[in-house]
């Protein structure tokens, strides 16, 4: 009789060896739960409700002496912020002690800047409203919606799926006084919108777009007024005749499935269902805060030794700037600021200044107006690695600082992130952007679906010395990209950047819009200055025009060594090797199978 008992003990071990592994519980020392309260002590038992509470927590520890590692755990759920998480030199790890928070292993936990939007109802043709908490009392109006974890369309014309989905513009004039700006388009096309304070006209150059808000409307002569302040830009990007446009933010727009329109002075969200869409099931955010985390570190007292992991850092608004956004390149723009100042950039979700050996891991970047992640002035030896990078307004990732010693980031590493559907509402933005750094390493990243460059490095539009140097773009997998603009590639250089190596990269399918106008679309794009360079064992095809193309530089000035430079049959078997190493390595690729392209 004992014999019967064996197979079904075995059946019963065989069980457990093939049953998924829970994941550990993570060691913590403070827990934080939507569900909890502040005025608890922050144990498993009774955590603390917000994350604010959860930092002055840590700050009494390390007021007292960090004597060992601190790791503060979030349970899953959503953490709505109601101002930027600012960590400074009293929220700082030491060299020997670390500072952690992270989600519980296995439960998704999201940090929000927005608004979650309820209490649909069906209103006429075919629209539902509701109201957006907040929305009318404190006077913002947002520029992004986020349903279901996609960005909405806000209300244009034409419609993004119109052929063509742009205008082009007949006229464009700015007086010598910088006093009017006026635009003037096809008869037909302009009407008598109502508030035209409120709507705003994309103008797409060669590289990077303009957002000009209008004052007034002449439908009559198909003339808008643009509001003040103005400032002039360069002609490559500068709003010109034959330059392609729309129009957005008026409610007579909402015309479309997957649109939205924002009345301010009501408070009322009016958004129109895609097919199958229902608003009493989905999750509808309304962006608010531009930025959600901020590591600001001083010169002389850095925040070290802090890390974030597996946490979601999502839904964050971003509002043109009142002179307009006048894009130069990559997320930068040009303002009424005096002459010599440095162009702003596009503010992004989670920014590090004086960072040092910190880390942003494992997480999702999502659904957020302006840029993703940002290491700036100052940063140094810190890492952003496995993360999800997804419908971004504008960049998905930027290092770079000031072109100096004492401040230029150095030793910075991005590796092994997921980076797409940058750019949705700046047609000029990167997949990573490298500016002005030393020793950055870009590796094993995943970039496409982009409506300009993927990955670009070095910041000086001459061959002269600066402080960017010895960076290395390698074994990234790059395609899809240069959707609507020009004049770019998979990967795009700038400057004199001497001991600088792009190798083992896999460069393919850059196309070409029909709303992009100058120069070519390439595989890679060595432009002004480039200099001291070495390009090894890089794979490009299926480009639009040349594989590889320089501009006021020459081939010379770089060193070549195994490149595979030509027709797809060909250059995917001589360099199978490459494209076998190059993008996510494995226990990456692993983790993030389920959001890889099909």
């Amino acid at each position: 009789m004992r014999s019967s008992w064996i197979p079904a003990i075995l059946a019963i071990l065989a069980l457990w060896a093939h049953a998924p592994a829970q994941p550990p519980a993570a060691k913590a020392d403070l827990w934080v739960a939507p569900q909890g309260s502040d005025d608890g002590p922050g144990t498993a038992e009774r955590p603390f409700a917000t994350l604010g509470r959860a930092q002055q927590a840590v700050r009494a520890r390390i007021a007292a002496g960090l004597k060992e590692d601190v790791v503060v755990v979030l349970r899953k759920g959503t953490y709505e912020l109601g101002q930027t998480l600012v960590f400074g030199p009293e929220d700082s790890g030491t060299e020997k002690h670390s500072i952690t928070y992270q989600a519980q292993p296995g439960e998704q936990v999201v940090v929000s800047g927005g608004r979650r939007v309820t209490g649909w109802q069906p209103a006429a043709d075919g629209l539902w409203t509701a109201q957006v908490p907040g929305s009318r009392q404190e006077g913002w109006n947002s520029r992004n919606v986020y349903v279901n974890g996609r960005s909405a369309t806000r209300a244009r014309t034409p419609n993004a799926d119109d052929n063509p989905a742009c205008w082009q513009l007949a006229g464009a004039e700015l007086t010598k006084d910088l006093k009017r700006f006026t635009l003037t388009l096809p008869p037909g096309l302009v009407k008598d919108w109502q508030d035209p304070g409120r709507i705003e006209v994309m103008v797409a150059g060669n590289w990077e777009i303009n957002r000009k808000r209008l004052e007034s409307i002449d439908a009559k002569s198909g003339t808008v007024v643009l509001a003040p302040p103005h400032v002039t830009g360069p002609e490559y990007i500068f709003p010109a005749p034959g330059r392609w446009c729309y129009f957005a933010g008026a409610r007579e727009f909402l015309d479309r499935p997957g649109e939205w329109h924002l009345d301010a002075s009501t408070g009322v969200l009016s958004y129109r269902p895609l097919p199958g869409e229902d608003l009493r099931q989905a999750q509808t955010v309304v962006g608010v805060l531009p930025q959600l985390v901020k590591i600001a570190g001083q010169p002389g007292r850095p925040v070290r030794n802090l890390h974030f992991r597996g946490i979601g850092f999502q839904y964050t608004d971003w509002q043109v700037p009142p002179g307009g956004y006048q894009g130069i390149q990559a997320g930068h723009f040009a303002t009424a600021q005096p002459a010599g100042s440095a162009w702003p950039r596009i503010t992004a979700a989670v920014a590090g200044v004086y960072a040092r050996q910190c880390s942003f891991e494992d997480g999702v970047l999502a659904c957020l107006g302006g840029c993703g992640l940002e290491l700036a002035d100052g940063s140094r030896g810190n890492l952003v690695q496995g993360n999800h990078v997804y419908e971004v307004g504008s960049n998905g990732i930027n290092v770079g600082g000031p072109n100096e010693e004492m401040g230029v980031p150095q030793d910075n590493r991005v590796q092994n992130n997921y980076v797409h559907a940058c750019g949705r509402d700046d047609y000029g933005a990167v997949g990573i952007w490298v500016g002005m750094s030393q020793r950055a390493v870009v590796a094993h990243n995943l970039v496409h679906d982009l409506p300009y460059t993927g990955i670009s490095v070095g910041w000086q539009w001459n061959p002269q010395p600066t402080a960017c140097k010895e960076n290395r773009v390698e074994y990234n997998h790059v395609y899809d990209v240069m959707k609507r603009l020009c004049d770019g590639g998979c990967i795009y250089t700038l400057g004199f950047q001497p001991g600088t190596v792009i190798r083992g990269n896999h460069l393919h399918d850059v196309l070409r819009s029909e709303f992009a106008q100058g120069a070519p679309n390439n595989g890679m794009f060595i432009d002004e200055g480039s200099k001291g360079f070495l390009f090894h064992e890089n794979v490009i095809y299926n480009t639009s025009a040349e594989l590889v193309r320089f501009n006021q530089c020459q081939k010379e000035w770089h060193t070549w060594r195994d490149n595979h430079f030509g027709e797809a049959p060909a250059v995917k078997e001589s360099g199978k090797e490459i494209i076998a190493k190059a993008g996510l390595t494995p226990p990456f690729r692993q983790r993030l199978q389920q959001a890889l392209p099909r």
